[in-house]
């Protein structure tokens, strides 16, 4: 917290403090440090940093006026004759039952103290700036992942949007062409509006030249006669297509939603996408059986419900994360939802984990639910019972990346390390196999 030390005169008590001066033990504002090293030259006061506790020389216990000149080696602290007095009145007397020495008697060892004390926060500004950078890059890297997912969530809502938008075009197009092809359109308006004068003029011309057809070349009438012939045709097509579209009036062209499946829609819209933290989440199984049937299926909002459903022999996978080696201990849970037999195993497995294919025979550090015991493929080649309780549905593990031990806490009972010195130079994740089809587990963080 910033420290703010005011004026010590009363006309300056609302200024900051820009110095002190040890000597008269006053803090003092830019005006008064200008007076005060003008009629007294042989003070020393010193500025102020905005961050600094200021450090008097003398003893700043209530009621304490006195110069520090003591040490009180049980608190490590300063000490005024006050402060040591036999008396313990009105704030007197302390550390009088302290282990007590004079300044001087402690000066080598503070020394000596101090010299350590240097190497140290050497030792620690090192550590701590490679503590830092390592941070900096980490919090880089989770920035990235963070515009990478936000970027994923908006690419698929694009999608929805778009496939919504098209969908609605695709539907009002439609609209315009069943009316235009059911009712009366514009177009029809139009050559409508102009029939009336159509047929004034065709009357007029067939009536001159009805009068003055044998005073006109023959050619001349003809191509007249034929005219108008064209113009009848005409106006008689646009009243056929009026008395159609007339007869078309009473039908009603309407947009049916579908309201159950658009109330489906609309609450899938609501819940859909999840983000989740997938630390503990299972991997997805690309494999099926020889019937073409997933061998399992991953459920729960972080995918981490694992349930068997092949009748294949094996249905194993490990987590999405690896178990960070920077993290000294990791701890988790599996919980049987469903088992008849408990023919499951829990535990680690290295990357080289061939999801349903491997057991722990060929990879990997397990609890055996169905009898409590513990079984591991190379190098520990494992198989022992470890006299845990056999009743149980639920097991806490715990990777301790530091001391590469494993260790499986049953109904509360820890029977201490199951495996050490398992190698960690391969990614490890935790594992899980079933034997049974609809065995089902879940594994979350503890």
């Amino acid at each position: 917290m910033e420290i703010v030390n005011r004026c010590s005169f009363d006309e300056h008590k609302e200024i900051d403090a820009i110095s002190y001066c040890p000597e008269c033990r006053i803090y003092m504002c830019n005006k008064c440090e200008k007076t005060h090293s003008s009629f007294i030259k042989s003070h020393h006061p010193y500025q102020l940093k905005s961050d600094e506790d200021i450090f008097t020389g003398f003893c700043q216990e209530k009621n304490h006026t006195n110069k520090l000149q003591y040490f009180c080696k049980t608190h490590n602290q300063l000490c005024c004759s006050a402060c040591i007095s036999k008396l313990n009145k009105k704030g007197d007397g302390q550390h009088k039952d302290c282990d007590l020495c004079y300044l001087e008697d402690i000066k080598e060892e503070k020394k000596k103290k101090l010299i350590e004390n240097i190497k140290c926060l050497e030792d620690l500004e090192k550590k701590f700036n490679e503590i830092m950078n390592n941070f900096k890059e980490i919090f880089i890297k989770i920035e990235k992942d963070k515009e990478e997912l936000k970027l994923e969530v908006q690419k698929i809502f694009t999608q929805i949007r778009n496939a919504i938008n098209e969908r609605e075009d695709e539907l009002l197009l439609k609209i315009d062409n069943l009316f235009n092809i059911k009712y009366i359109n514009s177009d029809l308006i139009h050559q409508s509006e102009k029939l009336p004068k159509k047929i004034k003029q065709s009357l007029e011309k067939g009536k001159s030249i009805n009068k003055e057809w044998d005073n006109n070349n023959l050619n001349t009438c003809i191509n007249y006669c034929i005219n108008i012939e064209n113009n009848i045709k005409t106006i008689n097509e646009i009243n056929q297509d009026i008395a159609k579209y007339k007869s078309n009036e009473k039908i009603k062209i309407k947009f049916y939603p579908k309201e159950k499946l658009f109330n489906e829609f609309l609450e899938t819209i609501k819940t859909f996408g999840v983000i989740y933290y997938n630390k503990y989440s299972f991997r997805e199984c690309p494999n099926t059986d020889k019937n073409g049937n997933k061998i399992y299926t991953l459920t729960g909002e972080n995918k981490n419900i694992l349930t068997k459903t092949s009748y294949s022999s094996l249905a194993t996978t490990i987590c999405e994360e690896e178990l960070n080696k920077s993290i000294e201990e990791h701890k988790w849970k599996i919980k049987i939802l469903k088992s008849s037999s408990r023919d499951i195993y829990v535990g680690v497995a290295p990357i080289d984990f061939k999801i349903n294919q491997s057991n722990y025979n060929t990879c990997g550090w397990y609890y055996y639910f169905s009898d409590s015991g513990i079984y591991s493929g190379p190098p520990h080649n494992m198989s022992k019972n470890m006299g845990f309780s056999k009743m149980n549905n639920e097991v806490i593990i715990i990777m301790n990346m530091k001391k590469r031990t494993l260790k499986f806490i049953v109904n509360n009972e820890d029977k201490g390390d199951a495996y050490t010195d398992i190698p960690i130079d391969k990614p490890l994740f935790p594992a899980v196999i079933l034997a049974n089809i609809d065995d089902s587990v879940e594994i979350s963080e503890c």
